[in-house]
């Protein structure tokens, strides 16, 4: 057994000597080198392929505005809808859908129709502190002379400062979404009033007829003198459409929004509450008539008739209008009067136009018309349009021409409005034409260059609205009406690639703006690394 391991072990020793020899260095040994990596491809930096050089036929350009002074109105958020529907008809000028803008620092912002696209959409536009409105922004709208840009402008007033508008709030406790006794709140001031009455034990509800989970109910009251100007100002935007012979003229308006402690909005009430509209003197109404309701609801852009009438009352001597309901909106009383059939024309009888033309607004008790003048004479409405703008054949209004600065060139009360429209300019501001030129660089690789000729670029003077630079090509841009001393805030859109740090703009500031002074601004691009290809 012994001799056995031996032999075994033998063996196992032989074993590992022949496997070391197999291994082992010796004269005849032959090195194996590392592989040799792959030589990295070369890359350049490139401008995307996406960057668009080229301007678009036609951009809206849309200011979002303080009306009384042309203040931009940071921040306010405006919903395009079509039908009650958000829109989808509309792209940024990169050709993003759009149906929603925040208004950022510039209160400027624009937009595309979508090719093929006409008719109109519905603007509802708010920012706080002020009055909620909409605005009808027609697709159809045709550029003129040599531009490219319908200029627009949303314009809201203060609710705390706006003569003719009057705002009152208050608060009650509510217990399983009912209030045990009659609540009451009013709006009132010279001309302006308004007033609501929730009985005891109504149930406070929401859109789908549900009752609040709330402890407490804000009550909010807008009360407007339907015989101010001022009160056109914040009737929303489409009351007439579908009118052909007569139009409504609001004779009483007011708005009456609650919502509870957790932020929800109270739409429906469990029986109906009563609410009391002063009607000016001077309209052609008495005791006992029976005016018909609009109503308009502020989340679809939509108004609608109502079924039951408001009733002429004498109250202290004064009229007021008195109806049920059992919801909340923005409620216009009107009486039926003849249209306007001749269309509304602008004409320039005396002054001289600036050449970056003029901002139009005409304001009246029955609503509001905005418009841009860029020629002598044009034709803001026509005949077949007046009805759905609800002029009627006397309207008279307050016409106010104006620069995007805010400058008036022409202002006067109770003009008519009907025909033609007779304005003399007053040269309130020296002007001059400047060029701005875009210097298109790659962040990564400076000494490739982009043509911008593409970009949106609107200027704007001190926070005020925004007009869109001409486009001249070479990355050059002619901003008209600079006022000399100005200070200027120039925003450039880059269509088709990103500035870097991400996004489309880049902004410029240009301090005390001289006619000598030579305006440029550098953007650096997010570019494109790609092999190198050739010899």
């Amino acid at each position: 057994m012994l001799a056995n391991k031996k032999s075994l072990l033998a063996m196992s020793v032989a074993a590992s000597l022949t496997l070391t020899g197999c291994f082992s260095d010796n004269d005849n040994n032959v090195k194996v080198d590392p592989p040799t990596p792959p030589t990295p491809t070369p890359t350049e930096t490139v401008v995307p392929d996406t960057l668009v050089t080229e301007q678009p036929s036609k951009v809206f350009s849309v200011n979002v505005v303080n009306a009384a002074n042309s203040d931009v109105l940071s921040g306010a958020t405006v919903s395009f809808v079509v039908n009650g529907e958000p829109a989808n008809v509309l792209t940024d000028v990169n050709g993003e859908d759009l149906s929603s803008v925040t208004v950022d620092e510039t209160g400027n912002f624009t937009f595309l129709n979508k090719e093929g696209e006409t008719g109109s959409v519905t603007a509802l536009v708010a920012s706080e502190g002020y009055i909620s409105k909409s605005f009808t922004v027609d697709l159809s709208a045709e550029v003129e002379g040599d531009a490219n840009d319908i200029p627009l402008e949303f314009g809201l007033v203060s609710a705390a400062a706006t003569e003719g508008v009057e705002v009152a709030e208050e608060k009650a406790a509510v217990t399983g979404g009912t209030t045990a006794e009659a609540v009451t709140a009013a709006a009132s001031g010279e001309g302006a009033n308004a007033e609501l009455t929730v009985p005891a034990n109504t149930e406070f509800q929401n859109a789908a007829g549900e009752a609040i989970s709330g402890s407490e109910v804000t009550m909010s009251v807008i009360a407007a003198d339907s015989s101010n100007a001022n009160t056109g100002a914040i009737i929303p935007a489409g009351l007439n459409d579908g009118s052909t012979t007569q139009v409504k003229k609001p004779v009483g308006v007011t708005s009456i929004t609650m919502t509870d402690d957790t932020g929800a909005k109270i739409k429906k009430f469990s029986s109906p509450i009563n609410v009391s509209v002063a009607i000016p003197s001077g309209n052609d109404i008495k005791v006992g008539d029976q005016l018909d309701i609009s109503s308009y609801d502020e989340d679809t852009g939509v108004w609608s008739e109502e079924t039951n009438k408001a009733t002429v009352v004498s109250n202290g001597g004064a009229l007021s209008a008195q109806f049920a309901t059992d919801h909340l909106t923005f409620f216009s009383m009107n009486k039926s009067v003849p249209i306007c059939t001749d269309g509304v024309t602008v004409r320039v009888v005396g002054g001289t136009l600036p050449a970056r033309g003029l901002a139009v607004s005409m304001t009246s008790p029955d609503g509001s018309i905005s418009s841009y003048l860029r020629s002598n004479s044009k034709q803001v409405i026509s005949g077949a349009s007046t009805a759905r703008f609800g002029i009627s054949s006397e309207a008279v209004a307050k016409v106010r021409l104006y620069d995007r600065a805010g400058n008036t060139w022409y202002e006067q009360e109770n003009q008519g409005i009907c025909g033609n429209v007779d304005v003399t300019l007053t040269n309130s501001v020296q002007t001059i034409e400047k060029e701005v030129t875009l210097s298109g660089v790659c962040a990564a690789d400076e000494t490739k260059t982009a043509d911008l000729s593409g970009s949106i670029v609107t200027y704007a003077k001190d926070g005020k609205a925004a007009s869109l630079a001409q486009a001249l090509g070479n990355s050059t841009f002619k901003l008209s009406g600079i006022e000399v001393g100005g200070n200027y805030t120039v925003r450039a859109t880059i269509r088709g690639a990103k500035v870097q740090g991400g996004g489309q703009s880049q902004v410029f500031t240009f301090g005390n703006v001289q006619s000598a002074d030579t305006l440029t601004g550098s953007v650096q691009l997010e570019c494109n690394q790609v092999p190198v290809t050739g010899g």
